[in-house]
């Protein structure tokens, strides 16, 4: 959660981005679509872009900004949110990680998301284009159990974590 002279701060830089009316509150980037809200975050600077990400994630509308961001499920937002994730990771990530293994996965499919089965269903294609040891370990860490999907075994293992997310 940003300061309140974070936000404003935030604000006033992200109001510098776009040309017509800026921003005053958060909940004023509402009036973006998912495909604005990502251009505009090609934008940001890389030292701005965890502060960028805060300020969605922690307005009284952020869950549903965050979404947005990732592509609100539209297939032709796809290149868009996978690069923004790419360099999100490269840019804030790898450095609060400092060399630990990470896993894209938890990132692009957080746990608190299972609820909207839309947004789980648009990952599919990212899931399944990841490695089985990758899949494994979101699986152990989603679901705490041990998961031992073998090489090629990536659609099973969707059919898998489809059904869990299910059950929720």
């Amino acid at each position: 959660m940003l300061s309140e002279d974070y936000e404003k701060m935030m604000l006033i830089y992200l109001s510098g981005l776009v040309e017509g009316p800026g921003f005053r509150k958060t909940e004023d980037l509402n009036r973006l679509s998912s495909r604005e809200l990502l251009q505009l975050s090609q934008k940001v600077d890389d030292s701005a872009l965890g502060l960028f990400v805060q300020l969605l994630k922690g307005g009284q509308t952020g869950e549903r900004l965050f979404e947005k961001l990732m592509g609100d499920h539209e297939e032709e937002n796809r290149a868009l949110v996978d690069a923004f994730f790419q360099r999100y990771l490269k840019v804030v990530l790898s450095s609060v990680q400092d060399g630990e293994h990470y896993n894209p996965l938890e990132v692009y499919m957080p746990s608190h998301t299972f609820d909207d089965l839309a947004f789980v269903q648009s990952r599919q294609a990212f899931f399944l284009r990841q490695t089985i040891e990758t899949i494994n370990e979101y699986l152990d860490n989603a679901f705490k159990s041990k998961h031992t999907f073998g090489v090629g075994d990536q659609q099973l293992a969707w059919e898998y974590f489809w059904e869990k997310v299910m059950e929720k």
